[in-house]
C-alpha cells in the first residue's frame, strides 16, 4: 500500500473519531477541543446541582444556550469570540449558584395612630351677681375672660348660659332678671370674639336654686349664670 494512501486513510480515521464527540449538543469537528469547553461544562453541571438551581433555572438554561452557541462559533473558526462566550456562560452559571428565594416585601409601615384630641377641661361653671343686678362684677369678668380663652382653643364647644335668681321678687320678674343676667354674659363673651352661634341663652328665674334662699349667703349663690357645655 502506498504511503499516500496510508496518509489519506489515517486522516479519514481521525475525522471519523472526532465526529463522535459532542459538547452542548454540538458535534465536534476535530479530536481536540479547548480546555475552556470542559471548564464550562463543569461550571454548568455544578450550578444545576446547587441550592440556587431551583431559584434561577432560567439563568442556568441561558448559560447552557450561550455555551452551545459558543461551540458553533468556535467551529466556525471564531476562536476569540467563542472563548469570550464560554467565559460569560461560566459566569452566569456561577451566579445561578448564589440564587436565593426572593425576599418578601416588607410590609408597608403602619402610620402611628393619631392621639385623640384631648379637650382642655373647662372648669368654669358660674358667675354671680349682686342683688337685683345684671351687671358683671370684676370677678365675673375675670372668669369670663378665662372662659373665652378656653373656647377659642376649643372651637367646637357650645355653651348654654343659664340665668338664675334668688327667690326675692315675683316669678315673672325673676324670669326677666335671669334673662338679663344671661344676656350680660352673652354680650361679654361675644365681645371677646366668641361667635353668637356658640352661645345659647336661657333663664330659669328662681326655679333652680343651688342653695337655700333662707339666708343671705344662700341667696348670693343663687344669683348666678351657669355656663353649661352643650357639646
Amino acid at each position: 500500500m502506498s504511503k499516500k494512501l496510508i496518509a489519506i486513510l489515517f486522516v479519514l480515521a481521525l475525522g471519523t473519531a472526532g465526529c463522535a464527540g459532542t459538547h452542548f449538543g454540538v458535534r465536534d469537528q476535530a479530536m481536540m477541543v479547548p480546555s475552556d469547553v470542559a471548564q464550562t461544562e463543569d461550571a454548568i453541571s455544578k450550578s444545576e446541582k446547587s441550592a440556587g438551581a431551583k431559584y434561577c433555572p432560567e439563568k442556568i438554561a441561558k448559560a447552557r444556550a450561550l455555551a452551545k452557541e459558543a461551540m458553533n462559533v468556535y467551529w466556525a473558526c471564531h476562536t476569540t469570540q467563542a472563548m469570550g462566550m464560554l467565559a460569560d456562560a461560566r459566569k452566569m452559571a456561577k451566579e445561578a449558584e448564589s440564587c436565593r428565594p426572593p425576599v418578601a416585601a416588607a410590609p408597608a409601615p403602619v402610620a402611628p395612630a393619631l392621639a385623640p384630641v384631648v379637650r382642655q377641661p373647662i372648669s368654669f361653671h358660674t358667675v354671680t351677681f349682686d342683688f337685683d343686678k345684671s351687671d358683671l362684677k370684676p370677678a365675673a369678668k375675670a372668669e369670663l375672660d378665662r372662659a373665652a380663652t378656653v373656647m377659642m382653643e376649643n372651637p367646637d364647644v357650645v355653651l348654654e348660659l343659664q340665668g338664675n335668681t334668688d327667690s326675692v321678687g315675683s316669678d315673672k320678674y325673676n324670669m326677666a332678671l335671669g334673662h338679663r343676667r344671661a344676656e350680660a354674659v352673652f354680650n361679654y363673651l361675644n365681645s371677646k370674639g366668641i361667635k353668637s352661634d356658640r352661645l345659647k341663652e336661657v333663664s330659669f328665674g328662681e326655679g333652680k336654686p343651688v342653695a337655700t334662699n333662707e339666708t343671705d349667703a344662700g341667696r348670693a349663690l343663687n344669683r348666678r349664670v351657669d355656663l353649661v357645655i352643650l357639646k
